[in-house]
């Protein structure tokens, strides 16, 4: 994923920035070890949602590269453009088509069964303890694939070192992610807007609940 969002990045400063890609290509590159040596240390590729941090600091050195102007503005242009040409994968994972939404379900809720028991794990032996902390299906509802992400390692980051504008935008990749599964994403509340966790439901975008859902979502 880390790579595709580069190579929209590329697209973004080829099309607003011609004449100043490298440069700014270059720089990025430049300032990030920087900026990924002041993360926290949440245990590399062992942790499946490192992937996010990594992404994050990402963005960051191409922000800070480009003396702030690939702001918000730019992760929102530059996450729609990704995902539009990773539309086609909802041909393969219809939420909407009951028997693809179960396999879908049983799968990442196996994965992400699996990490919050390592999270404990690694924890209880005093490691990955600025991590996501992650409690799965929490309403025992057969209708979503819903889980509660407790904490958020990016906020913190972000508030420490000056990057809170740019979480609004960093959170929207989960509605574009939802829609490649023909899926709404019904979240109320997250750790960027002050709760203690993040709250994610996915539905499939045809169901009643997706059509007729009129609540906050974030």
């Amino acid at each position: 994923m880390e790579k595709l969002v580069e190579q929209a990045i590329q697209r973004y400063l080829k099309k607003h920035f011609p004449e100043e890609a490298k440069r700014i290509t270059a720089r990025a590159r430049e300032l990030r070890p920087a900026l990924e040596a002041k993360a926290p240390d949440i245990g590399g590729k062992e942790n499946i949602l490192a992937n996010n941090v990594a992404m994050f600091i990402l963005f960051i050195s191409y922000y800070e590269a480009s003396d702030h102007r690939l702001g918000g503005e730019a992760i929102d242009e530059i996450i729609a453009d990704m995902y539009s040409r990773l539309k086609f994968l909802g041909v393969f994972m219809n939420s909407n088509h009951t028997r693809m939404f179960g396999v879908l379900k049983k799968k990442l809720y196996k994965d992400y069964r699996g990490y919050a028991e390592l999270v404990k794990k690694k924890q209880a032996q005093g490691e990955w303890l600025d991590t996501w902390g992650m409690i799965v299906d929490p309403d025992n509802d057969p209708e979503s694939f819903s889980f509660t992400l407790v904490g958020c390692p990016l906020v913190r980051y972000a508030q420490k070192y000056g990057y809170m504008e740019l979480m609004p935008h960093m959170c929207a990749m989960d509605h574009a992610y939802a829609k490649i599964m023909h899926a709404k994403l019904i979240r109320t509340h997250t750790v960027a807007t002050g709760s203690d966790s993040c709250d994610y439901r996915y539905v499939p975008d045809k169901t009643e609940t997706a059509r007729n859902y009129t609540g906050k979502t974030i």
